[in-house]
């Protein structure tokens, strides 16, 4: 064999062994480290232009991997050629869709590229990073970074194809709907040419980012068949109601997009697999691929012979990344996120539930409207009433929400949700404020048996008390402003008095206020007995003078 000919088989196979150890050491670059994960994002060059940072551009990336060509001709147009004549090649790619949500990408940042020469040359290589707004105003950048470069033939570009990582240590913290701009440069002088490669199976070249943020289910609930949240279900419920429906609210920083499957898995009591790995569906609607959070679903009908007991509800979310691993290691890790969640089958329970209504001060509210609401959904269609010591009693009701819309005067002072899971009692507490209201004299003393009235402030009348000893006249308002007015009517020195005071108050809170009768009392001078005081003491001493006087003539 000459020499040439050993020469051209020996490249072949190093370039055969280099693309192999390279595909099998795709995931170990950027190895997992715990707090973080080595997402990948792929250079694509998409067939229509898109709207990215305030420019069209089809040079993207995501995490998906699109990559397909049928002939050669196809290969070579993903890629980025550099004639001999010019020193440097730059490419630029900007994530697409932009971020959903906010990441923090923080350890080594990772671009691995795949080039090739006209001939074995050294190169230098420069990466540069940008946070991009929506406008195309540039929130971040890295500046120029000269990167540690890793490949099996150092620095140098030769006529096979080779990969080359690019790696630097970075931390930013990323808004949501911006996108990060990714610049490489690569500068082996004029005398050669070169062929950067991407969107290519064989040739993926891609940025790893260690994020912080990543596809997560952030919480899981359990439904009953009436649509209410529950973690308790019963054997013998008819067919139509044994069913748990399963609900995983799941986000993404990167987008709907990246969600590649979302699996749910219960477990029985005896931690047997009841439902295994059943992929649920999203039911949110919107913009699903730019969307950072959706609501999947999945239900499980369970039969009369259902185990008694708790049952454990297991929630997976692999992202795409998660999906490329599996195929080419048999493990979705560390890819995959899990959030759990419990739920218990039993016996029918009934119950004869008690609950207490009580004002803003704790004191029970008698003769109050109560509307409830099923935990079917139905609504009462008359009002029930509080009793004189403010208690509502339900009987042999199941275990349940159960919603409560409370009216005092025909206003809504509460509407709140009880669950139900005894006799209670239940306290509800509404928004029924005390006002107490003091009448006073224009010298501060209190006035007892005055009529106090409340309006609304279309004038309708709110209520009537009487002032004890203490002057004072106690209401039960919900949340407004009321118009107050105090009647007052005595006999004062022989002279009939009636007075009257109004004011305006904002009740928002229990409260305190005083009602001054400016007129009362009267000046004493004003009175009839003032007067017959006067004429008595008057003719006391004209009496005194005239007896004096007939002693001393006599």
């Amino acid at each position: 064999m000459s020499a040439r000919k050993r020469s051209s088989v020996m490249s072949l196979v190093l370039f055969i062994s280099v693309a192999f150890l390279a595909c099998i050491a795709e995931f170990a670059e950027g190895a997992y480290t715990g707090a973080s994960k080595p997402m990948q994002f792929y250079f694509h060059n998409i067939n229509a232009p898109v709207s990215v940072a305030g420019l069209e551009t089809k040079y993207i990336m995501n995490t998906t991997r699109s990559f397909s060509y049928l002939t050669q001709e196809q290969a070579y147009s993903n890629s980025f050629f550099k004639p001999a004549s010019q020193p440097k090649i730059v490419v630029a790619f900007y994530l697409y869709p932009n971020f959903a949500g906010p990441v923090t990408l923080n350890g080594t940042w990772q671009v691995f590229i795949w080039a090739n020469s006209s001939a074995y040359r050294p190169v230098g290589f420069s990466l540069s990073f940008q946070e991009v707004s929506v406008g195309g105003q540039v929130l971040w950048s890295s500046g120029g970074i000269n990167p540690i470069v890793t490949s099996s033939i150092g620095s140098y570009l030769d006529v096979p194809v080779f990969n080359y990582n690019l790696s630097a240590p970075l931390i930013h913290s990323f808004s949501v709907d911006t996108t990060l701009l990714v610049e490489v440069e690569v500068n082996a002088g004029s005398s050669a040419d070169i062929r950067l490669w991407y969107d290519s199976p064989q040739y993926p070249s891609k940025l790893i980012l260690p994020a912080n943020d990543y596809a997560r289910p952030v919480s899981v609930g359990t439904y009953s068949v009436d649509n209410t949240e529950t973690t308790l279900f019963h054997y013998n419920w008819s067919e139509s109601r044994r069913k748990v429906i399963v609900r995983a609210n799941v986000t993404d920083p990167f987008g709907g997009y990246d969600v590649h499957r979302v699996n749910l898995t219960i477990s029985d009591p005896e931690g047997m697999a009841v439902v295994e790995n059943t992929e649920m569906t999203r039911i949110s609607n919107g913009q699903w691929t730019i969307g950072y959070a959706h609501v999947f679903e999945a239900n499980w009908s369970y039969p009369t012979t259902a185990a008694l007991g708790d049952y454990t509800v297991a929630v997976s979310v692999i992202d795409y990344n998660g999906y490329y691993k599996y195929n080419e290691t048999g493990s979705y890790q560390p890819f995959i996120e899990t959030e759990t969640q419990a739920f218990t089958i039993g016996v029918v329970v009934y119950y004869d539930p008690a609950f207490i209504v009580t004002d803003d001060v704790d004191e029970t509210l008698p003769h109050a409207q109560v509307y409830v609401v099923w935990p079917n959904g139905t609504k009462d269609i008359d009002p029930r009433y509080t009793s004189e010591t403010g208690f509502l009693n339900l009987t042999d009701v199941p275990v349940g929400n159960y919603g409560f819309i409370v009216l005092w005067k025909d206003s809504v002072v509460k509407d709140t949700i009880v669950h139900v899971d005894s006799d209670g009692p239940f306290r509800i507490k509404t928004e029924v404020y005390v006002l107490t209201l003091q009448v006073l004299t224009n010298a501060g003393a209190p006035v007892h048996s005055a009529y106090v009235m409340i309006y609304t402030q279309s004038g309708v009348g709110y209520g009537l008390e009487v002032t004890d000893n203490t002057g004072r006249a106690v209401f039960r308002l919900s949340s407004g402003t009321y118009r107050v007015t105090a009647h007052y009517s005595a006999d004062y020195w022989l002279r009939m008095v009636k007075t009257s005071a109004t004011e305006e108050f904002s009740v928002t809170q229990t409260a305190s206020r005083n009602l001054v009768l400016q007129d009362f009392p009267p000046p004493v001078w004003s009175t009839m007995g003032f007067w017959l005081l006067m004429m008595g003491f008057v003719a006391a001493v004209f009496g005194i003078i005239f007896i004096v006087r007939r002693r001393v003539i006599g």
